[in-house]
């Protein structure tokens, strides 16, 4: 799901109408596969404008039900792209607020047999993200949404919650280094354009910060490594007013 400014589930957003080259050509293939493999007839599809790994719709069927579709760009990535929508699903049984994914006809979470790989999803109206950080009230909210989240997933099969040290979360030496090639990189560079000097500089103001990282680590306890959201931003949080409505755009675990 998209992780910029146009949240998928936003029902209070208007959505652009198809302009792209190849776009009105791809709206009429995801037309064809909610027929063939959800047996669903779009009475209206409209493309959300941005999407990072998928392209996005806002779709209304027949009966006025509104869904929210993600078409996969390749079909290379369908395991993990079913992993994240199968941990989404997961989080939903255990009673956290999240989208639900429909099944196709052949009861699959991704529809992979008609023109487009394409998972549907329920839509959470009357909605808005946390882009653009937190106030008030939503602080508690999320906390104990996250609560519920992180105590779900600390039940899933793939791992148990296990201790580790906390020095361990970051590996440093290979982060400086890291930013240290990256300098070189840019200061090889006979010329560099304003973004390019606005990242040298950036770089060097984080690279400064990497004494502060050590002392912050060598205090950590041990902590808790478990399954998370795998995604989790401003973005891919809806609120209702100030009451966290649903958490999206799970990754795999």
């Amino acid at each position: 799901m998209s992780t910029a400014s146009h949240q998928p589930f936003l029902a209070t957003e208007t959505v652009a109408a198809p302009s792209a080259p190849g776009e009105q050509e791809q709206i009429t293939a995801l037309a064809g596969t909610l027929v063939l493999e959800y047996g669903l007839h779009p009475a209206e599809i409209t493309r959300i404008p941005e999407g990072t790994a998928t392209d996005n719709f806002f779709i209304v069927d027949q009966t006025g039900r509104r869904h929210f579709g993600k078409v996969y760009r390749t079909r290379k990535s369908l395991d993990r792209d079913l992993a994240s929508v199968e941990l989404s699903e997961y989080a939903a049984d255990g009673g956290v607020a999240t989208a639900r994914a429909a099944r196709t006809r052949e009861h699959e979470l991704i529809a992979t047999q008609g023109p487009l790989p394409l998972s549907l999803w329920s839509y959470v109206p009357h909605t808005a993200t946390g882009e653009g950080g937190l106030r008030g009230a939503r602080w508690a909210a999320v906390g104990a949404a996250l609560g519920r989240l992180h105590s779900r997933l600390a039940a899933h099969p793939a791992a148990a919650p296990t201790l580790k040290p906390g020095a361990a979360v970051c590996d440093v030496a290979t982060a400086r280094d890291s930013y240290e090639g990256l300098i070189r990189a840019f200061q090889s560079k006979p010329r560099l354009g304003e973004f390019e000097a606005w990242s040298l500089q950036a770089t060097r103001e984080r690279q400064a910060r990497f004494g502060g990282v050590d002392r912050i680590l060598a205090s950590l306890p041990p902590l808790t490594v478990q399954i998370l959201h795998g995604d989790l931003s401003g973005p891919n949080v809806l609120f209702k007013d100030d009451d966290a409505a649903a958490f999206v755009d799970f990754r795999p675990p």
